[in-house]
């Protein structure tokens, strides 16, 4: 529920509280003055006819009682007049009873105006109507010498009874007159009344919740969501956005801090591009200097690489020159310039493979394959350095669902390439292993993470571990092995480029490589390929 809604139906709620506990307090209200009015008339009309009956019972005019009594009867129609004698020098003959309004005439007797023989208005006296309570007033009217009025019901009707006690000469209560008034029309008027709340009610709630509504929307409702459109306008890259201020309150306070925070953020915007030009233009500097470093260090590795052997070969052609007439010397000499020019020309090679971008052509390829074809290649080599390779079964990726599950270990990459990087591991560990031993090739699936790619998804990858009995990397060697003319081995066993080439062909096919010490002594190469489906596509994210 929106606020705006929130404080339209809380305001509203309240109010329709107070105007009904106003409207409950203006029933009892009227419900009050409604039976004091009542009240009011009857004892008004008590205490007329007190005065005048208590008159003439005190002077002996019981007729006179009587008649008064009836033309009461017949001129106060809404209020019954009933009058009881209650000691025996009040209880004249035929003064008996009591004539109510509309009451029937007693046995033998006639009613007013039919004509009948002793039909004087003496004689139409008719008892008092059955009423439980009126012993009990009589008797306190007895005791207290008060009128006392009751409100009671009478025959399912509401009704009000007033006592008047009347005196004779001595001040004893010679008899009473009961004022009946029926509730009825007061009923009547309180109903209307209890209507004309609850329309009044229901009819300022709906005009007051509709106000209230308007009121909050125009002035809560409206400017939050126009605030809350311009912060999604600035979520989506947008803070060119402006609020205008409307008003001089917490709103307007809010607009306000939010062309604040979009000002600022333009602001860092064009302070980060500028931050983020000058240090491209940094990284361009300092790629362009590591470049001419690196021309630099490979000048000086050639030169040293290729200046022994031409030093050689120059003191070998002086020796030449001078013991030309002996054949012996001379074809020594020559094998000997033949062989370094022979190591000048695989240096050379090996910088120009490495240089050289060939146009590589990748796809799905069979790894294990490939090691067994670089094995039967390398058959002679190893023959010959008392070498014995020992190739372990695929393993499969243990992490990989069952159906994901490669059968084969099949890469993405170009396979002329996979085959000289295959060479150069088994080569390099054969010269590892000057005294002969054994070299283990594995091929195991793993779901891993690229090195430097940590909020990257796991993909499937297959390792190519090579393991060696050599002597060995020493760890401070382990991240200069791959640099180019970098090389552990003696002076004439190798030029150092052939894992710098290795490297470089791993991290083309999208992999990378990591070396370790082996378990007992030598080290361990392993090399990461992307695997590739059984479709021959790419392997997705783990």
């Amino acid at each position: 529920m929106k606020i705006g809604t929130r404080i339209s139906v809380a305001t509203t709620a309240l109010v329709v509280v107070a105007i009904s506990l106003y409207g409950f307090a203006s029933v009892r209200i009227r419900r009050g003055e409604l039976r004091a009015d009542l009240e009011r008339q009857s004892q008004a009309l008590g205490g007329v006819l007190q005065v005048s009956l208590e008159a003439a019972l005190q002077e002996g005019l019981f007729e006179d009682v009587r008649r008064l009594v009836y033309r009461v009867q017949e001129s106060v129609r809404p209020i019954g007049v009933s009058y009881v004698e209650l000691l025996p020098s009040a209880a004249q003959p035929a003064a008996e009873g009591a004539v109510p309004d509309g009451g029937a005439a007693p046995e033998g007797g006639a009613a007013p105006g039919d004509g009948a023989e002793g039909g004087d208005e003496e004689s139409r006296y008719v008892p008092p109507p059955p009423d439980p309570a009126r012993d009990e007033r009589i008797r306190r009217v007895q005791i207290d010498g008060q009128p006392f009025g009751q409100h009671s019901e009478r025959d399912g009707r509401r009704v009000y009874v007033y006592t008047v006690p009347l005196h004779d000469a001595e001040g004893h209560v010679a008899a009473a007159i009961d004022l009946e008034r029926d509730e009825s029309d007061a009923e009547h008027a309180l109903t209307a009344t209890v209507q004309n709340v609850a329309a009044t009610v229901v009819l300022l709630s709906a005009g007051l919740a509709l106000l209230v509504w308007l009121l909050t929307k125009r002035a809560i409702s409206n400017p939050l969501q126009r605030l809350v459109e311009g912060i999604d306008e600035v979520s989506h890259g947008d803070l060119t956005r402006v609020i205008l201020r409307e008003r001089e309150d917490e709103i307007g306070d809010l607009a306000e801090r939010f062309n604040r925070m979009t000002e600022n953020l333009r602001e860092a915007r064009v302070e980060t591009e500028r931050s983020a030009e000058a240090r491209l233009a940094l990284e361009s500097r300092l790629r362009h200097s590591e470049k001419l470093a690196t021309v630099g260090q490979l000048a000086a590795q050639i030169a040293h690489e290729v200046g022994t052997p031409l030093g050689v070969i120059g003191g070998r052609a002086r020796t030449m020159e001078k013991k030309a007439a002996d054949p012996g010397e001379v074809q020594k000499n020559a094998g000997i310039i033949a062989a370094q020019t022979a190591r000048i020309t695989k240096i050379i090679q090996r910088l120009l493979d490495m240089a050289r971008k060939k146009t590589t052509v990748r796809g799905p390829v069979d790894l294990g394959a490939v090691v067994r074809d670089t094995i039967d290649f390398l058959e002679h080599q190893l023959a010959a350095a008392q070498v014995a390779v020992r190739a372990l079964p695929f393993e499969p990726d243990p992490e990989a669902r069952e159906g994901r599950r490669a059968r084969q270990p099949r890469v993405i990459a170009d396979a002329d390439e996979l085959q000289q990087v295959t060479l150069n591991l088994l080569l390099n560990a054969i010269q590892a292993m000057p005294a002969g031993g054994t070299i283990e090739i594995r091929l195991i699936g793993r779901t891993r993470r690229k090195p430097g790619l940590d909020l990257a998804p796991a993909s499937r990858y297959v390792e190519l571990a090579v393991t060696d009995q050599g002597v060995g990397i020493p760890p401070e060697d382990r991240e200069r092995i791959f640099e180019p003319f970098y090389s552990t081995k003696q002076e004439d066993g190798g030029t150092g480029l052939g894992l710098a080439v290795t490297l470089g062909i791993v991290k083309d096919s999208d992999g990378w490589m990591e070396i370790d010490g082996g378990a007992g002594g030598g080290s361990v190469f392993r090399v990461y390929l992307p695997a590739a489906d059984e479709d021959g596509a790419p392997s997705p994210k783990a």
